[in-house]
C-alpha cells in the first residue's frame, strides 16, 4: 500500500535535486544567461549578466532585451536574430551591447529556443561573454601586422631601387629582377627623388639584373627618362642585352634623346667624361 506514495516521493525528490542542479548552474555560471519571452521581455538574469552588463536582476527582469542591450547601431542585426529564434531557428550572433554605464562592448552570443510541453516557441535563452578586449587585441594585432608588412614593403622598394651616388652630379641605379607596375612606379619616384635630393646632372639606370623588357618595362624606362629630363638631367640606360634591344627595337619605341651604352662602368665613364 505505501509502495505509490513511495515512488512518487523518490520521483518529487529526483525532480526537486534536477532543478536545484539547474538553477545552481543558471545562477554559478560564469557566462552571463538570460531567458526572455515571445515579446522579448526578460524573465531571468543571472548574476553574470549583471557583472557584464551593470544591471541587477531587479533592474533587469521586466525589460525588453533589445531595448535594454543593445545599441542602436546594432539593432538591425540583433533584431533579424531574435526574430530567427522566435520562428524556431537557433542562430548564435556577435554583436554590439550596450552596458548601464553606457560602454559599448562587444558580445559574442549562444542562443537556444525555448520550448512549452507542445513544443510551441515560449521564448529564448541566451549565454553570453563580453569578449572586447579579444576584439581589441585582434585588431592591434591586425593593425600591428599591417605596419610591419608595409614596413617591410617599403624596405624592399627601397632596396630593389637603390640609388647610388657615384659623383657629384652623377648617380646610378641598378635594377635587378622582375618589374611590375607597381615597381615601375617606384623605380621613377626613387629616381626623380634622387635627382632632386643629390641635385644630379646625369642618371644611369642600369638594367643589366632584368631579365625580361615587355612593353610595360620598356614604357617605364621611357617615362623615367622623360621625367629626369623634365627635371634637366641626362639619362643614360646601361645593360641593354642584345635580346633586349631585339626586342625594344621590336616594340617601335622610341629611344631618341637618350644615350644607351653597355656596361654600367661604360656608362659610369661617360657621365664622368672619360672615354
Amino acid at each position: 500500500m505505501t509502495a505509490e506514495p513511495t515512488d512518487q516521493q523518490s520521483i518529487q525528490r529526483a525532480l526537486q535535486a534536477a532543478l536545484h542542479r539547474l538553477e545552481q548552474i543558471f545562477l554559478n555560471n560564469p557566462l552571463a544567461m538570460l531567458e526572455a519571452d515571445k515579446q522579448g521581455v526578460i524573465t531571468r538574469w543571472n548574476p553574470a549578466a549583471q557583472r557584464i552588463f551593470g544591471w541587477s536582476a531587479e533592474e533587469a527582469i521586466g525589460k525588453n532585451a533589445i531595448e535594454l542591450l543593445v545599441p542602436n547601431i546594432a539593432r538591425e542585426h540583433v533584431e533579424g536574430i531574435v526574430g530567427a529564434l522566435l520562428s524556431g531557428q537557433a542562430a548564435n550572433s556577435r554583436n554590439e551591447n550596450i552596458t548601464k554605464d553606457g560602454r559599448i562592448i562587444t558580445c559574442q552570443w549562444h542562443n537556444a529556443v525555448l520550448r512549452d510541453e507542445e513544443g510551441q516557441v515560449v521564448g529564448w535563452l541566451s549565454q553570453t561573454e563580453d569578449i572586447s578586449e579579444h576584439v581589441r587585441a585582434e585588431a592591434e594585432r591586425i593593425a600591428l601586422q599591417e605596419q610591419i608588412i608595409a614596413a617591410q614593403q617599403a624596405a624592399l622598394r627601397e632596396l630593389s631601387t637603390p640609388i647610388i651616388p657615384i659623383s657629384d652630379g652623377v648617380i646610378a641605379l641598378p635594377l635587378i629582377g622582375a618589374i611590375d607596375s607597381a615597381r615601375a612606379q617606384a623605380v621613377l619616384e626613387s629616381l626623380l627623388e634622387g635627382v632632386a635630393e643629390l641635385r644630379a646632372s646625369t642618371a644611369i639606370l642600369d638594367i643589366t639584373g632584368v631579365q625580361v623588357v615587355d612593353t610595360q618595362v620598356a614604357n617605364a624606362l621611357l617615362r623615367a627618362a622623360q621625367a629626369v629630363k623634365l627635371l634637366g638631367a641626362q639619362v643614360i640606360i646601361t645593360g641593354i642585352r642584345p635580346e633586349v634591344a631585339q626586342t625594344l627595337v621590336g616594340l617601335g619605341l622610341d629611344l631618341s634623346g637618350i644615350t644607351t651604352l653597355a656596361t654600367l662602368q661604360s656608362g659610369i665613364a661617360h657621365a664622368l667624361g672619360r672615354k
